[in-house]
């Protein structure tokens, strides 16, 4: 499995893997069913009052929103929850949970964001699997997601390694508090770190 993720990217020079991501991004949702998409979240729930430290870790978010024409799409909200989560809604809604905002660091926040947009790319290939249960090719996305995180933190001029930080983090946190949460939906994460690291360091190579 690994492998094979891993060939998705490598099988292109460098420039290659930029020019293919561009080739193959989704057309956006519109601004009118963005707001259909938020008319359906709950009113209660969400966090507003962030203090200076939260809202740095937020702005740090729009960097790799711009490299992909997502700063004016996705709505970005903090919202109430125990677990440690960050995920896509809907193609239009980055939610993040208070408690995953306190535990990661700006750069680690970029980097689960960029995972994020990365299932965009695979959304109708992510759902069928998950219709299905299909949990080796929910692993195999995960995988596919976090080199689309890689190349785009290596565009954005952040170290890669905090996304494995970041995913570990999270992990950590959650099974400590609530036991492991749909982790065979998962690559474990010396895998991810594994994969991480390889592509990180062909990407490093291509480039000189």
């Amino acid at each position: 499995m690994l492998d094979t993720a891993l060939l998705f990217f490598t099988r292109h020079d460098a420039a290659g893997v930029l020019e293919r991501l561009e080739a193959v991004r989704p057309v956006p949702v519109t601004l009118a069913e963005r707001e259909v998409v938020l008319a359906t979240l709950p009113a209660e729930g969400e966090v507003t009052g962030l203090n200076d430290t939260q809202q740095r870790k937020l702005a740090a978010v729009r960097r790799v929103l711009e490299l992909h024409g997502r700063e004016a799409v996705y709505v970005v909200k903090v919202i109430e929850l125990p677990q440690a989560f960050v995920g896509l809604h809907a193609r239009a809604v980055v939610l993040v949970s208070r408690t995953a905002l306190d535990l990661l660091g700006p750069e680690e926040l970029q980097a689960l964001v960029a995972h994020e947009i990365g299932h965009e790319y695979f959304w109708g290939e992510y759902f069928r699997a998950r219709r299905d249960d299909d949990r080796p090719a929910l692993r195999r996305l995960e995988l596919l997601c976090d080199g689309f995180a890689i190349v785009t933190l290596r565009r954005a001029g952040t170290d890669p390694a905090h996304l494995s930080a970041a995913l570990e983090k999270l992990v950590r946190y959650n099974r400590a508090r609530f036991g492991a949460l749909n982790e065979d939906h998962y690559p474990a994460i010396g895998e991810r770190r594994t994969f991480g690291r390889r592509l990180a360091a062909w990407l490093a190579a291509a480039a000189g």
